[in-house]
C-alpha cells in the first residue's frame, strides 16, 4: 500500500450553499425558499480546472445563470441553463486560476417569482487551502463493538458515523481510511432488520463531513476508466430516512468493476441481508484488498485512486438463546478477486481465520472478551452449517 506520504496542510471548506434572496448566511447553513433551491457541494474549490454536479430544485420552469461581476472573463459555466423541477446532474465546470488572488462568481436560479443566488469561489495560488476548518484527518476512538477489526496501523484513520434511531444516537458504521489510496480498506457495521429500515435509494452523492475534502475522491459521476462507484456499506443496508445518504459519501466508494459489483458481489450483499433477517444482529466487515495493487482509476478531478486487487467480507452472526453455533455465534468469510465470476457465491467462502491469514488482519477483536478466547477461536476457525 502507498501509505507513507506527507500531506501538505490545506483547508478546504466543502459545504452546500443555498441562499435565499436578501439573506446572508454562513457557508454551511442552508436557507431554502418554498419553491427554489440551489446547492453547490464543493465551495470554495482549488485552483486547478475541474467540475462538479450542482443541484437545482424548483417548482415548475427555471433558469440558471452566472454573473462574473466587473470581470469580462467567463471562467465558469454550467451545461444546463434551463429546465423544470429537480435536477441533480447539472455540471458546473471552471478553468484553472493562475492568479494569486481568489475569484468569485454568482450563480442565480430564477423560478417564477423566486430568485435564489449562491456565490461560488475558486481559490488563488496563494490561498489554495480555502476557508476555515481543519485540514487534517482526525481518528475517532474505537468502541468495543463486535464488528470492529484491529485498528493498529498508524497510517490509516479510524472514522465512525452515528445515526438517529428511535430518538437515540447509535453507531451507523465505521471505516479504516487510507487517504493515500482515497478509499477505506474496510467498513464495519451491525446489520439487522431494524437497522436496514424502510425507504429507498437516494443517490445523494457527496463528501464525507468527517474527512477533509482534499483527501477524498470526487465522485459526483463515476470513475474514469469504466469502474463503478462500488459501495462498501451497501445503500440497501441503510434505507432509513436521513441515513441512506451516508452510504453515498465518497469515502464509502472504491473503483469496482461492474462485472463484479453488479453481479456476484450484489448477490452476496443480498444474501447477507437475508441472513441478517434470521439473526438478532449480523456484524459485517466489508473490505478492499489493496495489497500489491498497482492499478489506479481517476476521480472527477483527475486524482488517482487505487484499484483494489480483491474484495472481502467477514461476517459474525448472533442469535439470542445460544441456539446456533457456539454460544449463539457463527462466523464465515468471503474473498473475491477483482474480476467477474460465474460460480455460486458459497464457493468463495472460507473461515474467518483463513481470511485473516490471507490479509494479515485481525477481525472481531472484541469477540474474545464477550465469549472467551476458546469459544471465539472456535467461531473463527469453523464455518457452521447454519450458513448453508
Amino acid at each position: 500500500m502507498r501509505l507513507n506520504r506527507t500531506f501538505k496542510t490545506l483547508t478546504l471548506l466543502s459545504a452546500a450553499i443555498v441562499l435565499a434572496v436578501s439573506s446572508c448566511v454562513k457557508p454551511e447553513e442552508t436557507v431554502t425558499s418554498r419553491e427554489a433551491e440551489l446547492s453547490i457541494p464543493l465551495n470554495p474549490v482549488p485552483t486547478k480546472a475541474a467540475s462538479q454536479f450542482v443541484t437545482v430544485d424548483a417548482e415548475g420552469a427555471w433558469t440558471l445563470s452566472i454573473d462574473f461581476g466587473e470581470t469580462e472573463e467567463a471562467w465558469a459555466r454550467v451545461d444546463t441553463e434551463s429546465g423544470e423541477g429537480r435536477r441533480s446532474d447539472i455540471v458546473l465546470s471552471w478553468d484553472r486560476n493562475a492568479s494569486e488572488d481568489s475569484r468569485s462568481c454568482t450563480l442565480t436560479l430564477s423560478a417564477g417569482a423566486r430568485t435564489v443566488s449562491a456565490t461560488f469561489t475558486q481559490n488563488g495560488t496563494s490561498g489554495s487551502g480555502g476557508g476555515g476548518g481543519s485540514s487534517e484527518i482526525k481518528s475517532d476512538i474505537p468502541g468495543e463493538w463486535l464488528e470492529l477489526p484491529a485498528t493498529d496501523d498508524e497510517n490509516l484513520y479510524f472514522i465512525t458515523h452515528d445515526m438517529e434511531r428511535g430518538g437515540k444516537t447509535i453507531r451507523n458504521y465505521s471505516y479504516y481510511y487510507s487517504p493515500d489510496d482515497r478509499l477505506a480498506v474496510w467498513v464495519a457495521y451491525p446489520l439487522n432488520r431494524g437497522l436496514i429500515g424502510s425507504g429507498g435509494r437516494t443517490d445523494e452523492w457527496g463528501y464525507d463531513p468527517k474527512v477533509p475534502a482534499r483527501y477524498q475522491p470526487v465522485l459526483f459521476r463515476g470513475y474514469d476508466g469504466g469502474y463503478d462507484r462500488g459501495h462498501q456499506l451497501p445503500s440497501a443496508d441503510r434505507y432509513g430516512s436521513g441515513i441512506n445518504e451516508t452510504t453515498f459519501y465518497f469515502t464509502n466508494m472504491t473503483p469496482q468493476l461492474g462485472s463484479l459489483n453488479q453481479k456476484k458481489w450484489a448477490d452476496l450483499e443480498t444474501q447477507i441481508r437475508n441472513w441478517s433477517y434470521s439473526l438478532d444482529t449480523l456484524y459485517v466487515v466489508t473490505g478492499a484488498d489493496i495489497h500489491g495493487a498497482t492499478k489506479v482509476a481517476y476521480d472527477n478531478n483527475g486524482a488517482a485512486c487505487t484499484v483494489p486487487e480483491g474484495y472481502f467480507k467477514a461476517l459474525l452472526g448472533y442469535k439470542k438463546g445460544g441456539s446456533i453455533g457456539t454460544g449463539g455465534y457463527v462466523g464465515i468469510a468471503f474473498y473475491f478477486e477483482h474480476r467477474s465470476y460465474n460460480n455460486d457465491i458459497m464457493n468463495q467462502s472460507m473461515t474467518i481465520d483463513e481470511l485473516e491469514d490471507r490479509l494479515g488482519y485481525d477481525f472481531f477483536v472484541n469477540l474474545p472478551r464477550k465469549i472467551g478466547e476458546e469459544w471465539a477461536a472456535r467461531v473463527e476457525s469453523d464455518v457452521d452449517d447454519w450458513w448453508y
